[in-house]
């Protein structure tokens, strides 16, 4: 007999209660009242007393729900309003509801499907032989990515998929025999015609040694200019949140299938906490449910996921608890908590996690949003800047956020259950991982266990990481050689005259300016292959010493030709590559300058040696706004005001951009002047002006007049601040070289020694190494990405007339010159209180040793790498290449 449920006997009426109890021992009342609402009756026989009997029976009766007759049952209905607007009850079917993204793609195929029947009139549908020739005028109208021109087998289908489902839509089914007769034949004969692959895209995993590639490249080495300091930080959260989750693209950020919908992570799916970990010591952990997907009408069971500090310390930049703190900190989300000190200083219970409470107000907020709009943000413009920072980061092929779920799933599936892994990845079928996931290589090793039993991972987990190479040194822009035999193309030639003929017209003709806009997007597309051709024929010979590098474009500029202009950002370059705990002094201060990115506006809010009080003009009178022009105009301004404020009191003033120092006194500057050329290393290798967030980090100098030792030393060091000044100096340099003697570069820099066969060949050395534009005029590539993070160009003001007549509003295009700190590496970060070996450099890159980091040069630094140093505080996984 099955087991009645259990039932509230307190609730019963009094006197069945008393009844009850007087004739049973006191130890069965209980039982008998839990079971009499489903064996009364049985109960009932049982018992002899009248007066009981009758107890019993009237419960019974009462406890019996009276039955509802259709009559009621629709009466009910109609009073809650169901015989009111019945506009959705309609002969029409019903079809599955479809996402965006799928909706456009059976619009792309129904287009398609007119297009040839405008091109075949008479076509039908149904007929099989039409459907074939439809299907192969697809496929070879396909382009091929992934260096192949033809279309792969899978997107043949797929387009097949659309344009038969977006067909059942509005009419009749096509037959089943004929759309299955159609997928074999492209399947089979039109894959054996046209060399259709099975597969394009083979399996890459994201290792842990690409996200550290990746991270060193977003915080140490990137000359990526953001618009907000912010994007920076939610960038790396979000590589940090994906790597360590497995999570698709589409699960904390707006998926591009899901268009409009607003869905991914929000607060309210996030639980913030402290607790004692194994150590007896406080630490932040976070939960987070993943949107995960067809779990749409399911949410409970969407995966949650946990992410914390970690038990043992590593570099700060791998910490994932310690990115979304600041962001969460920023955000003032925490309702009992407002400042960085305060939660630090929480002391969690024993064996619970103590819950930080979020305001009610920031709940419904998406954790990852746009800055101007407060909406989620887009899964296609997250992608993109992840393919760029992979591209400087030196990948060719660039990791994507499936690799690194790849690569999860599969230390995950070796480290839990089944089930674990299932739930982990957001699987309902089992045989998902097997077939989509597992590696072909399945990290068995029958070598070692065939002889003594020693297995061993480490060769399968480094040919893991191969599946994505790098090159640390890859090309970002054409090296001027290659960039002017484009030019000298026929075709590149004839879209250059086109362009410049359709010039004048394109002002008021809109056709023209079509026109005009088409031709320069072929220009871009030609320089753009031939960069990828040359990236992928660019040698990958290891260099026997990092001097051996090649430097090539403004690229990979010294990050010391900026940092000192932005103190967050140089603290930051150093101490997240620190071993430390957040409680540490080191992780308190990059926490305190992960938030203040998240505050500021620019990273850039003034130049040292030009600060905002320096401007006379606005201590005399205040009417110059300051903050309301844009930064090109605001240092110009203080410049001009100070210097002549300083030369009406000394004679003689000027500022050491280098040094953000102002010198007085001609001696004096002279003999700054001389301090540098003595020190011939710390001279900047390139001579293009470097402007960083509308301010001018670095001016221009001349390589020929630097390496000049019979030149007064204020001359060799002469700083132009006007663009036309500088050309017209070069120019007169380069008129003079003749073409029949051997030409070196008089730069003192001692990789400036060799002869070169012409003048031309020079202009190549002066155009990749020093960053000066002299041949006929591809611009250098604006690093991928700025024309979404740049802000809108603002109308110059006009400047005043009795600004310093060397100081005028620089009309060289603007090429917008990008950092990469190639002056530190990985391999100098320490944890507080160890060693350096003395095999392992230790320069510093704080303030205090500048001199030291200037020392060394662009072209001298190692390449990226995960180094020893950093590799023993690691996983052994950290190694995997």
């Amino acid at each position: 007999m099955p087991s009645p449920p259990s039932f509230a006997y307190k609730a019963w009426p009094a006197a069945l209660t008393l009844s009850v109890s007087s004739s049973l021992p006191v130890y069965l009342v209980p039982v008998v009242l839990s079971i009499v609402s489903q064996y009364a009756l049985v109960v009932f026989v049982a018992f002899s007393k009248t007066e009981l009997r009758s107890l019993f029976l009237l419960f019974v009766l009462s406890a019996v729900p009276r039955k509802k007759s259709p009559e009621d049952f629709f009466q009910r209905a109609r009073e809650k309003s169901s015989g009111i607007n019945k506009t959705i009850v309609n002969g029409a079917e019903v079809q599955k509801h479809l996402q965006p993204k799928t909706e456009k793609n059976y619009a792309r195929a129904l287009d398609l499907w007119n297009g040839y029947a405008q091109d075949h009139p008479g076509a039908d549908p149904y007929d099989l032989e039409t459907l074939k020739d439809f299907v192969r005028d697809i496929a070879y109208g396909i382009d091929g990515t992934y260096g192949d021109p033809k279309a792969g087998e899978k997107s043949v289908l797929q387009y097949w998929k659309d344009f038969t489902a977006g067909w059942r839509r509005h009419n009749s089914t096509i037959p089943p025999t004929t759309t299955l007769s159609v997928t074999n034949f492209i399947k089979e004969p039109l894959r054996i015609e046209m060399g259709l692959a099975h597969r394009k895209r083979i399996r890459s995993y994201g290792t842990t040694n690409h996200f550290i590639h990746l991270g060193t490249q977003l915080w140490e080495k990137v000359w990526q200019i953001y618009d907000k300091p912010r994007v920076r930080v939610d960038t790396w959260a979000k590589i940090q949140l994906y790597v360590f989750t497995s999570a698709r693209v589409g699960e904390f950020i707006e998926s591009t299938c899901r268009a409009g919908s607003g869905r991914g992570l929000y607060y309210r799916d996030m639980t913030f906490g402290v607790f004692r970990n194994e150590h007896g010591k406080a630490e932040f952990a976070i939960q987070v449910v993943r949107d995960a997907i067809n779990m749409t009408r399911t949410p409970e069971k969407r995966p949650e996921h946990s992410v914390h500090e970690g038990l043992e310390p590593r570099p700060l930049f791998c910490n994932p608890v310690l990115t979304m703190l600041a962001r969460a900190i920023a955000d003032h989300a925490f309702r009992d908590y407002s400042t960085m000190e305060e939660l630090l200083a929480i002391e969690p219970p024993e064996d619970e996690m103590y819950h930080l409470q979020q305001h009610e107000s920031v709940l419904d907020k998406p954790f990852f949003h746009v800055i101007s709009t407060g909406e989620m943000e887009k899964a296609d413009t997250f992608s993109r800047r992840l393919r760029e920072l992979g591209i400087r980061a030196g990948y060719l092929r660039c990791p994507t956020i499936h690799d690194f779920r790849a690569e999860g799933l599969y230390l995950i599936d070796k480290l839990y259950s089944t089930a674990q892994r299932m739930k982990h990845g957001g699987h309902k079928d089992g045989r998902t991982f097997g077939e989509n996931y597992m590696p072909n290589n399945a990290g068995t090793d029958l070598q070692g266990g065939y002889f003594d039993g020693k297995l061993r991972s480490i060769v399968n987990d480094r040919f893991r990481g191969m599946t994505l190479h790098r090159n640390p040194e890859l090309w970002q822009a054409l090296p001027a050689k290659k960039q002017y035999e484009l030019e000298n193309t026929p075709e590149f030639s004839a879209i250059e005259e086109e362009i410049k003929a359709l010039a004048p017209m394109a002002k008021t003709d809109s056709t023209a300016k079509e026109s005009r806009n088409a031709l320069m997007a072929q220009k871009r597309k030609l320089v753009s292959d031939e960069l990828r051709k040359c990236q992928e024929q660019q040698p990958g010979k290891m260099l026997a010493s990092p001097d051996d590098a090649v430097l090539m474009g403004y690229h990979r500029t010294q990050f010391h030709r900026v940092r000192r202009l932005m103190p967050e950002r140089d603290r930051l370059a150093s101490n997240l590559f620190l071993v430390a705990p957040i409680r540490s002094d080191e992780g308190r201060s990059v926490l305190r300058d992960m938030i203040a990115l998240c505050q500021q506006d620019a990273e850039v809010p003034f130049r040292p040696g030009l600060e905002p009080e320096k401007c006379t003009c606005l201590m005399a009178d205040h009417k110059l706004e300051l903050d309301s022009k844009p930064a090109a105009e605001r240092w110009r301004h203080i410049y001009s005001c100070h210097k002549k404020k300083l030369v009406a009191s000394y004679g003689f003033a000027e500022l050491c951009f280098d040094c953000s120092e102002w010198i007085v006194g001609q001696d004096k500057w002279n003999d700054h002047c001389k301090s540098h050329l003595e020190r011939p290393e710390t001279l900047p290798i390139q001579c293009n002006p470097f402007v960083y967030g509308g301010t001018l980090a670095c001016p221009r100098y001349c390589p020929f007049c630097l390496g000049n030792a019979a030149l007064p030393a204020p001359t060799r060091m002469q700083q132009f601040l006007d663009r036309e000044k500088w050309k017209a100096h070069l120019d007169e340099h380069i008129g003079l070289l003749d073409d029949c003697k051997a030409t070196k570069c008089s730069h003192p820099r001692q990789k400036c020694i060799d002869a070169f066969p012409s003048v031309l060949e020079l202009k190549f050395h002066l155009q990749d190494v020093h960053c000066i534009e002299l041949t006929k005029g591809i611009k250098r590539r604006r690093s991928t990405g700025q024309a979404d993070a740049m802000p809108a160009r603002r109308k110059r003001a006009r400047m005043s007339k009795d600004r310093d007549p060397d100081v005028k509003v620089d009309t060289w295009p603007q090429l917008t010159y990008e950092f990469v700190d190639e002056t530190t590496t990985l391999c100098s970060r320490r944890s507080p209180g160890t060693s350096t070996p003395p095999s392992i450099s230790s320069h510093g890159s704080s303030p205090s040793n500048t001199a030291t980091d200037e020392s060394m040069g662009a072209a001298e630094t190692p390449a990226s790498s995960v180094c020893t140093d950093l590799a023993d505080k690691l996983d052994p996984r950290l190694l995997d290449e």
